[in-house]
């Protein structure tokens, strides 16, 4: 049976299903939208720090990583961080961060740094002025009533000239609701839409857009 992601997930269920190993939402290539757009994204900048929220073990991160940016993730399940080390051959370290009650997976070169806590203890505190945001589902997957929190983080963290791209489907996220979200020193443009390949659709997705959020 197929998992249902477009209900409400708590954080200890979003750990179990990594701790259970019920990842099929997890995909293994880069994203063709990340491919396409990441040059807009980084803007012809060297050593970009990149915010990746919810990032499980996305692989962007370490196409990034290769191309000397910087990388700073946000999940809840560390058996994501760790698979996303080992199955990169990735060297770290881990050191408590009782500011967010959890932890910080630290790559030697300190390039990678994944925090394993709950996102909503994650601020501005203990990581800031990011230049680039790629948001690859994380907004689709927050609770209905958690968006408006989710996007006031985001918000927070991005820095001077930070561009986010933001990849959600289009029934629980819309051009309009972006738009209203980051109104005052923020543009929201849509840039691109898919529509779900079959897996996706099986998880409930009847399109996928991506929007460029700038700060401005």
């Amino acid at each position: 049976m197929e998992e249902d992601f477009t209900g409400d997930v708590t954080v200890d269920e979003w750990r179990k299903l990594w701790k259970d190993g019920k990842t099929d939402f997890i995909n293994p290539e880069l994203s063709p939208m990340f491919t396409k757009h990441v040059n807009k994204m980084l803007n012809s900048r060297v050593k970009v720090k990149t915010l990746v929220p919810f990032c499980g073990k996305v692989v962007e991160m370490k196409w990034l990583w290769d191309k000397g940016h910087e990388v700073v993730g946000v999940e809840c399940g560390k058996e994501a961080i760790k698979d996303f080390f080992a199955e990169n051959k990735i060297d770290y370290s881990i050191v408590d961060v009782p500011e967010v009650k959890g932890k910080l997976y630290k790559s030697n070169d300190g390039r990678i740094r994944l925090y394993c806590c709950d996102f909503y203890l994650f601020n501005s505190a203990i990581e800031s002025g990011f230049e680039a945001v790629w948001d690859s589902g994380a907004l689709n997957a927050v609770n209905l009533d958690d968006q408006g929190k989710y996007v006031n983080i985001i918000k927070s963290l991005m820095g001077h000239k930070c561009i986010n791209l933001t990849v959600a489907d289009e029934l629980s996220v819309t051009c309009e609701k972006l738009k209203n979200w980051f109104n005052g020193g923020f543009r929201v443009v849509e840039s691109d839409f898919v529509k779900p390949d079959e897996k996706l659709e099986s998880f409930g997705f009847t399109g996928l857009h991506l929007y460029t959020i700038s700060k401005i």
